[in-house]
């Protein structure tokens, strides 16, 4: 390896010099960039160290160009072996404060983000939360105050914070992103086939399903598994716990807000309930049969951008068709002033 002096032309006692050479040794760019590069640091170099002869300053200019050198060089070797980013999914919707996280965990805000790549960390603030639409399938949900690495296009290693994954599209269509796992200090979380939310604290790992299964494998447990319905935490060694939980509520309310617009255009009444009870975690029953027939043969227009509570009192103002939610249920009935 050249020494430093030798390629930009800097003299022997300039401190500049020294902090470089004790720099990590990183891959070799082209010459021709590696040269331009230098070039630049160093007239800078002189025109700062010409006015400001304080130690403290010429430390803080070193290290900033050391840090150049390094992105250049980090740059133009990711040019050289032709690395392409890997996109794993796109943001269909967000709130609030996002940020990307890089290096030393400097952060970056990110309010114009619109797709997802393998490697990179994501950072919700207080205010916060993101829907994302997975490439392989199903919904990603983020929330407020979560720090998210995107480890491969099936994986993601959940730092802290709350999600909620969805592995059926809003089509309804065939279950898809059953292969999708996320990584935590306590273990690694697999489903199949389900709608699920995972909570990384300091000191635990809950697990809540609202349909389908969920299994935890880590050091100290090994294929815990939740049903739908149910809660289980895992903390340290102990056993983990389970206990019942509704598939509706306060809990929910947050990824029900962040839930993909769905795209009813053409599609009927009866799908519509279907998808909604689903996103909010109810079921639905038919008061008569007249009434399930009027929901099949309804057709729906348009798409409408709304949470899927709002939506559901928007839609059924136009048909004639009344409901009311008690408990866990959607009761559809036929709308008595439709008679009139």
């Amino acid at each position: 390896m050249s020494k430093l002096g030798e390629n930009t032309g800097i003299r022997g006692g300039d401190p500049i010099e020294a902090l470089l050479q004790k720099a990590a040794p990183r891959p070799t760019p082209p010459t021709e960039d590696e040269q331009i590069v230098r070039a630049a640091v160093t007239a800078e170099w002189k025109a700062v160290a010409g006015k400001v002869k304080t130690r403290q300053r010429m430390t803080q200019f070193a290290i900033a160009a050391t840090v150049l050198l390094g992105v250049a060089i980090s740059f133009n070797a990711l040019q050289v072996n032709n690395v392409q980013p890997v996109q794993v999914a796109t943001i269909e919707r967000n709130q609030g404060a996002i940020y990307l996280v890089g290096e030393q965990s400097l952060m970056q805000e990110a309010s114009d983000l619109s797709s997802v790549y393998v490697g990179q960390i994501i950072e919700t603030g207080n205010d916060a939360a993101i829907s994302l639409e997975w490439a392989s399938g199903g919904s990603l949900r983020i929330d407020k105050n979560t720090r998210i690495e995107f480890t491969t296009t099936d994986s993601v290693y959940l730092r802290s914070g709350q999600v909620y994954f969805d592995s059926q599209p809003a089509t309804m269509a065939a279950i898809t992103g059953s292969g999708f796992e996320i990584e935590t200090d306590h273990g690694l979380v697999k489903h199949l086939g389900t709608q699920y939310m995972t909570t990384v604290g300091a000191r635990d790992l809950i697990i809540r399903v609202r349909e389908g299964e969920v299994s935890v494998d880590g050091a100290y447990v090994e294929q815990a598994v939740a049903v739908a319905g149910q809660q289980m935490t895992v903390a340290g060694g102990a056993t983990p716990s389970v206990l019942d939980i509704d598939s509706f509520g306060e809990i929910w309310a947050w990824a029900e807000e962040m839930a993909p617009t769905l795209n009813m255009d053409g599609r009927s009444t009866y799908d519509f309930l279907q998808m909604t009870a689903r996103e909010i975690g109810l079921a639905v029953e038919y008061e008569s049969d007249a009434a399930e027939t009027l929901a099949h043969d309804g057709i729906l227009r348009g798409t409408v951008e709304m949470d899927p509570r709002s939506e559901l009192e928007f839609r059924m103002a136009g048909e004639d068709l009344g409901y009311r939610i008690d408990g866990g249920t959607i009761y559809v009935s036929i709308d008595s002033s439709s008679r009139q």
